[in-house]
């Protein structure tokens, strides 16, 4: 068998099943046709070698060592034959292992306030499907339409995730040839979570009527086959945010329903209808005092506004808060760090599902950063002491012996990450032109907010003191705002109002935020 691009050769993959046997072309990388494959799993950087998510172990045959496997993986991983899946060309026969995390058992905050599902006394005349599509989670709700309740909701990881983290890496895998695979995967995506809402409560799927969707603005025009060509170059035009009303064959691509879908309308390119839904959701427009809302997510979105007038912006925080960009950083699976203490230099933590340590999710990013500003090795600075700044602190081991740390770098991003988000609130506050006595309740939305320790997040600066006693954490607002949509008569009016009332603050040349960015780097 000779090397050579396009060359085929036998891949034998094990890890997750029954072994599965492909023919491979190495004219694309090992991770780009598993994804072919419908193998599953997560690729935070897009495939560009820079995350780590994505790690094989070949077992039989050879690949080699490229620049970004000793970047990324340590001497004795490289021995053992780890490597990264999308810097990987098999030239010859080979069975690998996958060794990624499997996200498959992702820990997803559904319903607002985490409402749980009511199966009971289902008799409902007709019923509604709540969506709320995220960069890196779906949920999928039925509800009730007569008895008002939330019967059922299924949520899943949002497979485009193999092609990246954040919107950026999405809109760029879109324009360079991959528009119609995300879009297959996001209807995949849905239809499965629509079906499996339908099966579990077995309800007569004639007595749906509609299904609401909310999501960013990104994952609206990948869902509808839309360009991504102009939302990430300026002046960052949008193909269409306003609300999208079609049938359900053209945005799913099945005929398993004959309802319409709508798609609930955006505000900007860069604030979707994920947040207008959550504008609605906590009645903005029906407040008399000015309240803030913050999606503590990789991109940053926030609003704050009364019944008179809401301001808009998004700030990019990066994905740190979803373990993304962390050397041993993994999203909210089953054994991810999320709580850790460190008390007289004797640190305890706790795992998701109280499952062996796997690594550290964004909850426990913040922690770890919080507890060791607290006991002096991190200064004001960010600067990690001395004695842990080469090799990182070790929080704990995994079961084969792997060291979870934390280091220098990982302070960096979430450095950035708060920053950009403490910044981006304050520069708000300033435009609308009230001071922190005014606000009458800062919205913390999305699954990370849920979590998070307000205590330990004040005290790194992501979220101010003067706010500690307004902070209300409201789980899912986009799909509380979706759900609400399909039950409130009014809906489309208010939306309407909220749409027209809302104005955006673009941060980037801002004079306030670049100076408030700066200044909140700082502990």
């Amino acid at each position: 068998m000779e090397d050579g691009q396009g060359k085929k050769v036998l891949i034998t993959l094990l890890g997750r099943g029954a072994p599965i046997e492909f023919e491979y072309s190495n004219e694309i990388s090992l991770m780009e046709a598993m994804l072919c494959q419908g193998i599953y799993f997560s690729a935070a950087c897009g495939g560009r070698g820079t995350c780590g998510k994505c790690k094989i172990q070949i077992l039989e045959g050879n690949l080699e060592i490229t620049p970004e496997d000793k970047r990324k993986l340590t001497e004795s991983e490289l021995r053992q034959g780890y490597r990264l899946s999308c810097r990987a060309y098999p030239v010859q026969n080979c069975t690998i292992r996958l060794a990624a995390s499997d996200e498959a058992d992702f820990e997803v905050v559904a319903e607002p306030g985490q409402v749980q599902s009511i199966l009971e006394s289902m008799q409902d005349e007709e019923y509604g499907i709540a969506i709320d599509i995220g960069t890196t989670t779906i949920a999928v709700s039925l509800v009730g339409l007569t008895s008002r309740n939330i019967l059922h909701t299924f949520t899943t990881i949002n497979k485009q995730r193999a092609y990246g983290a954040d919107v950026i890496s999405r809109m760029k895998a879109s324009n360079e040839g991959k528009k119609l695979i995300l879009q297959e995967s996001i209807q995949k995506d849905l239809l499965e979570g629509i079906q499996k809402v339908v099966e579990d409560t077995k309800v007569n799927k004639d007595k749906i009527k509609k299904i609401a969707i909310a999501g960013n603005t990104t994952m609206g025009h990948l869902l509808m086959g839309f360009s991504c060509e102009t939302l990430g170059i300026y002046p960052f035009t949008p193909v269409d945010i306003s609300t999208i009303i079609r049938p359900f064959a053209q945005v799913l691509g099945s005929d398993y329903l004959n309802i319409p879908v709508v798609i609930l309308p955006g505000i900007s390119t860069f604030v979707g209808g994920d947040i207008m839904a959550g504008l609605y959701a906590c009645n903005f427009d029906q407040a008399d005092r000015p309240s803030l809302l913050i999606d503590l997510g990789t991109n940053g979105e926030m609003a704050i506004g009364n019944k008179n007038r809401i301001l808009v912006s998004s700030t990019a925080a990066g994905p740190a808060f979803e373990g993304g960009n962390i050397s041993c950083g993994v999203g909210s699976i089953a054994g991810a760090i999320c709580n850790i203490n460190l008390e007289q230099d004797k640190l305890t933590y706790k795992t998701i599902g109280q499952m062996a340590p796997v690594g550290v999710c964004g909850t426990g990013v913040i922690e770890m950063t919080s507890e060791l500003f607290k006991a002096g090795l991190v200064d004001e600075t960010g600067l990690l002491s001395e004695e842990y700044f080469d090799d990182g602190f070790e929080i704990t081991k995994t079961t084969d012996g792997n060291a979870i740390v934390f280091t220098q770098k990982d302070i960096r991003e979430i450095q950035l990450a708060k920053s950009a988000i403490r910044a981006g609130a304050e520069t708000l506050i300033k435009h609308f032109g009230i001071t922190y006595e005014d606000i009458d309740m800062v919205y913390l939305a999305g699954g990370f907010g849920y979590k998070l320790n307000l205590e330990k997040a004040v005290n790194i600066g992501l979220l101010p003191k003067e706010l500690s006693g307004k902070l209300k954490a409201v789980g899912n607002s986009a799909l509380g705002g979706a759900i609400k949509y399909l039950l409130e008569a009014d809906a489309t009016e208010r939306i309407d109002g909220i749409l027209k009332g809302s104005g955006e603050i673009h941060l980037s040349n801002d004079k306030d935020f670049n100076e408030l960015y700066i200044e909140h780097m700082f502990f």
